[in-house]
């Protein structure tokens, strides 16, 4: 193998079309490519080796590579290709991420170029680049959504990983839109903190926190959890409890309005006060609820809530409403003059 000469190739436009840099900020572009290292591999050389450490990030500059699976007799010409990548496609970023060993090999079968990033500038650019991450996200739910639905349906029996590197929407869709039957568990610190149950990739139950049905689905989009997920199919789970009485619409249609209001809740947010202000009720007298009943529920219990003083923050994390909707109540009581600043 050997080194090549930055000016071979038009690094910053390589970049513009990787996968991994995609819609990456020119600062980024300009900062990989001026630390990043270009290396040319021959015909039938090995890159990495299963079980080797997982310190760089390798994204095919030219060429292709192939991810083997080592045979018993670990004779990396004998074993079977499991999947091509070609120019502007990534690998090594699992292992980086996790800390963990290389779980395959990965060889050239013709010459090829790659661009490596050492651990130093990965780590650089997800702590400086929210944008960097969030790409990263995408690639790693996008390879979970080939794997699943490539799969027997017998076989999909467990899906895991770590909401930190993987696209809660992206996760939730592969499950609905394979039609699967069973059970998702967010923990933290190894303690359930939301459940989702699937029948025929419909969401038949949620919880999340002290909230079920739709408000548990919408509050998992809009405070997701840093969480472990483990998906295990079940035929049988919940069987005969029935559904979930508050989830009223079909799983997609779910799913979009979660998304949804997780983009809105922002403009919201900027309505209110910091979540630190204390509020209180006013002395006008008793509650009026306000003309849409579903909101008047909510506001009621905050108004209930605020018998004592409480924080915007307190009030909007122990509703039993999604922020969206624990928001929007806030502010109608706010506007009626019903709830006042402490």
């Amino acid at each position: 193998m050997s080194g090549d000469s930055f000016d071979e190739v038009d690094d910053i436009g390589f970049l513009r079309e990787a996968e991994l840099f995609r819609n990456m900020p020119e600062e980024v572009l300009r900062a990989v490519s001026a630390q990043a290292k270009t290396v040319t591999f021959n015909s039938g050389e090995t890159v990495v080796k299963r079980g080797g450490a997982g310190d760089r990030v390798f994204l095919v500059k030219s060429g292709m590579v192939e991810v083997v699976s080592p045979t018993e007799s670990k004779d990396t010409d004998e074993a079977p290709p499991l999947v091509y990548l070609g120019k502007g496609e990534c690998f090594g970023e699992l292992a980086i991420l996790t800390e963990s060993p290389r779980h395959a090999d990965v060889r050239v079968p013709e010459q090829a170029q790659l661009m490596i990033i050492e651990r130093e500038l990965f780590d650089e650019l997800m702590k400086n680049y929210p944008g960097f991450a969030s790409q990263l996200c995408v690639i790693l739910s996008h390879r979970l959504v080939k794997l699943l639905q490539g799969l027997p349906m017998d076989d999909k029996k467990e899906l895991q990983g770590n909401l930190q590197f993987f696209d809660l929407a992206t996760v939730v869709q592969t499950l609905i839109s394979s039609g699967q039957t069973g059970v998702m568990t967010l923990t933290l610190a190894r303690e359930p903190v939301a459940k989702l149950t699937f029948h025929s990739g419909n969401i038949f139950r949620a919880s999340y926190a002290n909230r079920s049905g739709d408000e548990a689905v919408h509050y998992l989009f809009q405070v997701p959890p840093r969480a472990d997920f483990r998906f295990s199919s079940s035929k049988d789970e919940d069987k005969g409890k029935g559904p979930d009485p508050g989830i009223t619409v079909p799983a997609m249609a779910l799913m979009m309005d979660s998304v949804r209001l997780q983009d809105e809740l922002s403009v919201l947010r900027e309505q209110l006060p910091p979540d630190d202000a204390s509020l209180k009720r006013s002395d006008s007298g008793d509650f009026t609820p306000p003309a849409d009943s579903e909101i008047g529920k909510t506001a009621q219990a905050l108004w209930t809530r605020l018998e004592k003083p409480a924080t915007v923050g307190e009030l909007m994390d122990e509703s039993t409403s999604c922020h969206y909707h624990a928001a929007l109540a806030l502010l109608g009581l706010l506007e009626s003059k019903q709830v006042q600043p402490a």
